[in-house]
């Protein structure tokens, strides 16, 4: 009979090798101790440069996301008591402070008394497929609302610029540089540059597609870092939303009404507050359009962001999850 041995150890080989190369992390839990043995791939996911001395099940937790904890730990006690596999997709933030996505399988283990004892698995890294799913659908979902005010826009602008022209030569020069700046803020949401943007220059780029908004909003910088694409693209969103939205109903849809915006940045993550103020008095079916939604979904996989809909004025918080290179 041949010798198996050279052949298990170059399949243990190429199983070592699909592991390392395909990103994959592996655990093993005890479900008696609550300890898990894991492979380095598992603990850099959860953004630890060198594996921990241990990990355990409610270390695991402390790192998913607080929309997300609960029902990943109802779906884990349902495998167990059901004997079935532990599937599913979460939200993390990781050691680092950065906001990924994760998906997870796991399988019990019996003993000889037919108890469960253990579950194996394995974990992935899913937040680049997550973010080009939100991003394609983010891209749909803007450019159906887009679409649907663009002529009223460029009509506005030919309007506008028709009233100050002198000649057909400074009208279509005029016209060509307030198109081209709604193109700008466009591209924004629709490139695919792989340069990076820092949260003022989005800011600017966005302005510039609305004629003297720049005057009236006050740009605040403590300090601040390049983006990633991903995230570029989704504060771009958020910015053109706000100024729309301001232009349409808030304080800069009056003259009395002012915008001031703060950037700053701490340790890994970078915070900034759109404030409203002088404006008309908030209404209080301000916060059910499909802009303002958009907002709440526009920055999901790279941090978050929350509107308070103040007497006062509207105050957007954004933050930031700053990649570290």
């Amino acid at each position: 009979m041949p010798d198996l041995k050279p052949f298990e150890q170059q399949s243990a080989e190429h199983l070592r090798l699909v592991l390392e190369f395909s990103q994959i992390g592996i655990w093993d839990l005890d479900l008696r101790s609550g300890q898990a043995v894991r492979n380095a791939t598992h603990d850099r996911i959860f953004g630890y440069d060198e594996p921990l001395p241990e990990w355990r099940y409610d270390q695991f937790l402390t790192h998913v996301v607080d929309g997300d904890r609960e029902r990943v730990d109802e779906l884990q006690k349902n495998a167990i008591e059901e004997g079935r596999e532990w599937s599913f997709e979460c939200q993390i933030r990781t050691n680092a402070g950065q906001f990924r996505w994760i998906k997870a399988v796991g399988r019990p283990l019996k003993d000889d008394q037919g108890e469960i004892i253990r579950l194996i698995g394995q974990v992935i890294d899913i937040t680049d497929s997550r973010q080009n799913e939100a991003r394609l659908q983010l891209i749909t979902d803007e450019l159906n609302h887009r679409v649907r005010n663009l002529l009223s826009v460029i009509k506005a602008i030919i309007k506008m610029t028709a009233r100050r022209a002198k000649d057909v030569q400074g009208f279509s020069r005029a016209l060509e540089g307030r198109v081209g700046a709604l193109a700008r803020a466009h591209n924004l949401l629709v490139g695919n540059s792989p340069a990076s943007m820092t949260p003022s220059a989005i800011l600017r780029a966005e302005l510039s597609a609305f004629e003297d908004t720049d005057k009236r909003v006050q740009i605040s910088i403590n300090d601040e870092a390049a983006l990633s694409t991903p995230a570029s693209q989704g504060l771009a969103l958020v910015f053109h939303e706000l100024l729309t939205n301001s232009i349409k109903y808030g304080a800069l849809s009056i003259d009395s009404g002012k915008v001031s915006v703060s950037i700053d940045r701490v340790d890994d993550t970078i915070a900034i507050v759109w404030t409203e103020r002088d404006g008309p008095t908030v209404g209080e079916d301000r916060g059910n359009g499909f802009g303002t939604q958009l907002i709440a979904r526009a920055l999901a996989s790279e941090g978050t962001t929350q509107q308070m809909f103040l007497p006062e004025g509207l105050e957007c918080r954004i933050t930031l999850a700053v990649d570290q290179v």
